[in-house]
């Protein structure tokens, strides 16, 4: 009978060693968990700021950087085939909003957005900027007789 209560203390030993590494290091993996939880969703959310912002400017200056700034805003779903509008300076979208300008034949567009960490790990909120800048496409001119009159008669009436 000595050798079984032998053998049981052993195992009530080593189970209890066991609970106390469990209680030990399930906390630490929760941990790792959410800080890389909110790793991941920061480089998401940066991923999808270049995209946006990029997406936007060249989508701008592909149409001659023409517009008006009375079209100041377009609601999309965050998707970035949304963003896609000719003329248009600034998108509100979901996680961030892109605002646009036009100086000196450049399209400029900033997009912003934020990603807030688990309370586990402190609930800090980071926000992120990404600007994006693009030189304008020439408008094209008809070569034609008519095309060179026009132009000519722009840079007369400009001048």
């Amino acid at each position: 009978m000595g050798n079984l209560a032998r053998t049981l203390a052993r195992r009530r030993r080593r189970r209890a060693a066991a609970m106390v590494e469990a209680l030990v290091v399930i906390p630490f993996f929760i941990v790792i968990f959410a800080s890389m939880m909110y790793v991941g969703g920061l480089y998401g959310e940066k991923q999808r700021t270049l995209r946006s912002a990029k997406q936007a400017a060249w989508t701008y200056a592909m149409g001659n950087c023409s517009g008006s700034t009375s079209e100041i805003s377009k609601e999309s779903s965050g998707n970035p085939q949304d963003l896609g509008l000719n003329g248009t300076e600034q998108f509100k979208g979901q996680g961030g909003d892109v605002s646009m300008t036009k100086d000196f034949g450049v399209s400029v567009s900033t997009v912003k957005g934020k990603v807030t960490a688990s309370k586990i790990i402190g609930g800090a909120t980071n926000n992120l900027s990404t600007t994006t800048r693009v030189q304008c496409n020439e408008t094209p001119i008809n070569g034609d007789v008519m095309g060179v009159f026009k132009f000519g008669w722009k840079l007369l009436t400009n001048w």
